[in-house]
């Protein structure tokens, strides 16, 4: 079990804060201040809970720098007092930034809610890294497997999950198909 530092404790209060603070400035009609005030509290927080070094490695990544752009040009924004082209901006770069850690938290949503619809959608899938599968019965990501067979010259493969389910996967089109198949 992981022991959480006192600093940690401290980074998600203001991570917390943070994010009281966009809520409440967005349904305030994007008032900057608050806005202003919720982005400095999450980036704090964010450093308080993984250290400033993790932080700006997380940050600057080559693959990430987009996504990096994005998002600080988007508190930059804000800043200066543009707070819907800010808070747009800023959402890409988030969405850009966090699509990896996205399949993890969907997965631990649906293994801890038991929701029949929610396990069914299949939309939110688009989300996921391209050698990714969600195993809805385990709040991990699985890689796939090479293409084992060829359906409509398709070639797909499928990675079992605990329960007997599987997603289907096609490798032309890294892309989840619509349908879940079930196995016995």
């Amino acid at each position: 079990m992981a022991t959480i530092t006192e600093l940690q404790k401290i980074g998600v209060g203001l991570m917390g804060f943070g994010l009281f603070f966009l809520l409440f400035g967005v349904l305030l009609y994007f008032d900057s201040v608050l806005l202003a005030f919720g982005n400095i509290l999450f980036l704090a927080g964010l450093c308080f809970i993984i250290g400033i070094r993790r932080t700006a490695h997380f940050f600057f990544q080559r693959n990430k720098f987009r996504g990096t752009l994005f998002f600080l040009g988007g508190v930059t924004l804000v800043l200066f007092r543009w707070p819907v082209i800010g808070m747009l901006v800023e959402s890409y770069g988030f969405v850009l930034l966090f699509r990896s850690f996205f399949p993890v938290a969907i997965g631990f949503v649906l293994s801890v809610v038991n929701l029949p619809f929610l396990s069914a959608v299949s939309c939110v899938l688009f989300l996921f890294p391209s050698n990714q599968v969600l195993c809805m019965s385990q709040a991990v990501a699985i890689p796939t497997v090479p293409p084992q067979q060829s359906i409509h010259g398709v070639n797909t493969a499928t990675q079992q999950c605990g329960k007997g389910c599987a997603w289907l996967v096609s490798h032309s089109t890294q892309q989840v198909e619509k349908q879940r198949r079930e196995f016995c």
